[in-house]
């Protein structure tokens, strides 16, 4: 049988693409803030700041690379707010440098989650829901929205600083309505300390360009991560496998069965394999290290072979 997965060839670049130059004491400049990550091993970043789309093309690097990105947000009744990050190639992009969308916002184009995600769309930008969890927003509210390119699964900031930046079951209430999404971890950082940056994204890719970081993204040729690192996920012969850094949990989820491999001496897991019956839409791993660190793959969707 063909072996299914979703990870190309290439090597393995470390990525946030939701945080803020508009930090917690005081304001950084787009240099500062792309310092800053790109000294902690990051390959590449989007600054969103909210409602001022930033494409900074002179933060490039041969070694770092910055992508177009801004995040708008909007109020709903019952303390519950939308919050979208959209971000592009600067090739493609077509939204000016600087721009805070103020005719929009006077003639209500930016309204509803619908319409931000059609305005990204058009004017070559992808876009990714924000931390649902810590803007109050249900899983009905939002499970069947259309045009995404995925949701935030970890924000660190969130998680880290209010116990509210978890979105797994989100997430999977996304997959189990067949919308086909993408999971990231973020950390959208509001301050530069040692406990701010946490949440990112391994994308593989051969390709060490805004272009070929994007549509490796688009074709689900990465993982979202809060600490452990995996190397590779696979189904084959009716069984899925992985293989990962040293983890105390492997967690095999589908949506109506699943597996868990635990190890009693801590992170001595490195690889598991997990039978499938066959009638499975998707299969996902999540692994989790003896600190309470996880690392998601995307879901391998079955029903599409």
């Amino acid at each position: 049988m063909e072996k299914r997965t979703l990870y190309k060839e290439g090597t393995y670049k470390k990525g946030n693409l939701h945080t803020h130059t508009t930090w917690s004491d005081g304001v950084h400049t787009p240099q500062e803030t792309a310092e800053q990550y790109r000294s902690k091993g990051y390959d590449f970043l989007a600054l969103t700041d909210h409602w001022v789309y930033g494409i900074h093309p002179e933060l490039n690097r041969d070694d770092f690379l910055v992508f177009p990105g801004t995040e708008l947000d909007i109020e709903l009744p019952g303390r519950k707010d939308h919050h979208l990050v959209g971000f592009g190639l600067p090739e493609t992009n077509r939204i000016p440098e600087h721009y805070t969308f103020e005719e929009e916002r006077r003639n209500g184009v930016l309204t509803t989650a619908e319409r931000i995600i059609e305005y990204f769309g058009q004017r070559g930008n992808v876009t990714l829901y924000g931390h649902p969890y810590w803007s109050k927003i249900d899983s009905t509210d939002i499970k069947y929205l259309q045009g995404m390119i995925g949701m935030e699964i970890y924000n660190h900031g969130s998680e880290f600083f209010g116990n509210n930046g978890n979105f797994e079951t989100y997430f999977d209430h996304f997959l189990f309505v067949r919308n086909k999404i993408f999971c990231f971890a973020t950390d959208d950082a509001h301050n530069i300390g040692e406990h701010d940056l946490g949440g990112f994204i391994m994308v593989k890719t051969k390709e060490f360009t805004h272009r070929g970081i994007l549509e490796a993204i688009k074709d689900g040729s990465f993982y979202a991560s809060s600490g452990p690192l995996l190397h590779d996920f696979y189904v084959e012969d009716g069984v899925a496998h992985v293989t990962c850094e040293p983890c105390q949990h492997i967690y095999f989820q589908t949506p109506h069965r699943g597996d868990c491999l635990f190890s009693d001496d801590g992170d001595c897991l490195t690889e598991g394999s997990f039978a499938l019956n066959g009638d499975e839409e998707y299969v996902r791993v999540t692994i989790k290290n003896s600190r309470g660190q996880k690392a998601w793959t995307q879901p391998i969707w079955l029903w599409l072979f």
